[in-house]
């Protein structure tokens, strides 16, 4: 991602929300993604312009864009504070505990998410490709192991790396990329 993370700096919710405004649609770094010699036969992705520029970077196929793909809100705090860039991902992860506003968001997007995955695995193909974001990642693969997948944990996920989740009834493969840097 041509967009730096501002990981050693003091930031306020305000600037936070205005970076990842321009982290959505910031160019891609071009680099490599090892697609495991697959044939993957459709590719599925986020709405969002980094995520379709990603898909379109990785593979040459058909891509079906997603609005139901796209990254999860970061919850919103009212406060003129500055925390670490890193001070503020921790708040994000345990805001479904302490706001139920947020809590509720993370239900509309395991929703979302449900939905996205009822279409894709609807799909005739036996190798599909999704490209995604990471929070949204990590709620789509515990729904993934919930529906029979099996598949890596997913504590950070790095910016175009593969993934690969198969089906435990069949050969089928998945495959979740996060979007950006590469």
């Amino acid at each position: 991602m041509n967009k730096e993370f501002p990981i050693r700096q003091m930031v306020t919710v305000n600037e936070l929300v205005t970076w990842l405004e321009e982290y959505d649609v910031a160019d891609i770094e071009e680099g490599t993604t090892d697609l495991r010699g697959l044939n993957w036969e459709i590719c599925f992705t986020s709405d969002l312009p980094r995520a379709i520029k990603t898909a379109q970077f990785i593979y040459p196929g058909e891509i079906v864009i997603m609005p139901e793909l796209r990254e999860i809100t970061p919850p919103t705090f009212n406060t003129g504070l500055r925390f670490p860039f890193i001070g503020w991902a921790v708040f994000a992860r345990i805001a479904p505990l302490l706001s139920r506003r947020y809590k509720r968001m993370v239900a509309e997007a395991n929703a979302r998410i449900d939905r996205a995955l009822d279409v894709i695995l609807a799909s005739e193909a036996e190798h599909i490709l999704i490209v995604s974001h990471w929070a949204l990642m990590l709620y789509m693969r515990k729904q993934l192991i919930r529906r029979g997948f099996t598949g890596p944990r997913m504590r950070m996920v790095e910016n175009g790396k593969l993934h690969l989740f198969r089906d435990a009834e069949s050969s089928a493969a998945l495959h979740a990329a996060s979007s950006g840097k590469k």
